[in-house]
């Protein structure tokens, strides 16, 4: 009986790989609401960056991933990696020729 409900429980419980957090900014302002996702195989995860800049993305996929983010129209992406527990990462939004380039931090 034991068995039956763990393998409902597990059924029913989001099997999550990895989760990214932390925020995105230009200079030293917080980008607010944007847009932020990230593609990671198959798997795509989208969001946004609330009023102080920061999100937090989980995916069922792990490894190398890529995230993307929207700023007053640009996307701009970067590779990351995602691990099984949560990793910080600190973007920074560059503007260069007219595009923006994320950068991690």
């Amino acid at each position: 009986m034991m068995h039956m409900a763990m393998t409902l429980a597990a059924m029913v419980m989001p099997a999550t790989a990895g989760e990214i957090f932390g925020d995105v900014r230009i200079g030293d302002k917080y980008v607010a609401q944007a847009p932020i996702q990230m593609v990671c195989g198959t798997d795509t995860v989208k969001g946004k960056t609330d009023d102080a800049g920061s999100f937090r993305l989980a995916t069922k996929a792990g490894g190398k991933c890529v995230v993307t983010v929207t700023h007053d129209g640009k996307p701009a992406s970067v590779d990351v990696v995602v691990f099984d527990k949560p990793s910080r990462y600190r973007l920074v939004l560059e503007l260069k020729d007219g595009a923006f380039i994320l950068k991690r931090v």
